[in-house]
């Protein structure tokens, strides 16, 4: 089934998925190899670790460098072109902060981009949404080591309506994640069309991320939902209707993921 899911969205005009998951969410990489294979679309793995909640026991017990040697391995043993869902939770746990900064030394020493987890997830769910300071906090720890900026998405900004967070985390370089789209149940997709304008109008087009966040299967064809393109075949009509030039259109949607995903791998 989901070989034709993702060959449906290649038809759609989608020419990469990246993989959110990792080990301690049960991911295959096996299934993915299988997926782009016979799909023709390609697939870029993700690893690393998502939230405390999602954590392996182990993680308590082991040190910064251990968590760095076992990202490393991940990275040799599973061909990783990305490290994400980064996850911290409403307030960031110490095993999270020692995750983040292995991550951020995995980084320095693979290329891999990085994109991150933040618990936002809107309005309804206020009362369980981390502050917005959360963000900022997450940029703080991979810039402290290092880490370029440019190289990460900073998650899940579009669950939150701070306007001035989203142009703080895109001055500073990194890539605000407008990446729920299509996620009616958190925001709107029109609020999510304001929040990419806004950052337009501010001159950080070339610092917004589109994706859908794509986990849940009624939103498949197979069961009657807008399928796994929908970013392509529902946000950027809503994007151009809202008057964004094509060019503009075409560096969110094409320029922008494949500048944050380019590297030159490193042997680790």
């Amino acid at each position: 089934m989901m070989v034709e899911e993702v060959r449906a969205a290649g038809k759609d005009g989608v020419a990469c998925f990246v993989d959110g998951g990792h080990p301690d969410m049960g991911r295959s990489l096996d299934n993915l190899r299988r997926i782009a294979t016979e799909s023709g679309v390609h697939i870029v793995a993700g690893g690393g670790y998502y939230t405390q909640a999602a954590y392996p026991p182990e993680i308590s017990k082991m040190s910064e460098d251990e968590v760095l040697e076992d990202l490393l391995k991940q990275t040799r043993e599973g061909g990783l072109g990305a490290y994400g869902e980064i996850g911290s939770s409403a307030k960031m746990t110490a095993d999270e902060k020692k995750v983040f900064r292995a991550v951020g030394r995995a980084h320095l020493r693979t290329g891999i981009p990085i994109f991150t987890h933040n618990a936002y997830a809107g309005p309804r769910a206020a009362a369980n949404n981390g502050p917005p300071q959360n963000a900022l906090d997450q940029l703080d720890i991979f810039e402290s080591l290092g880490v370029k900026p440019e190289k990460v998405v900073i998650g899940h900004l579009c669950c939150i309506e701070d306007y001035d967070m989203h142009k703080a985390v895109a001055k500073r370089g990194a890539y605000v994640g407008i990446d729920r789209v299509g996620g009616t149940v958190m925001l709107s997709d029109d609020i999510r069309v304001k929040m990419v304008t806004s950052l337009i109008d501010a001159g950080y087009a070339n610092r917004v991320m589109l994706s859908s966040d794509f986990f849940m299967e009624p939103l498949l064809k197979s069961r009657g939902g807008p399928g796994m393109a929908f970013v392509v075949t529902q946000f950027l009509p809503k994007l151009r209707a809202a008057g964004v030039k094509e060019e503009t259109v075409h560096l969110i949607a094409v320029d922008n993921p494949r500048r944050w995903l380019s590297f030159v791998p490193k042997k680790v």
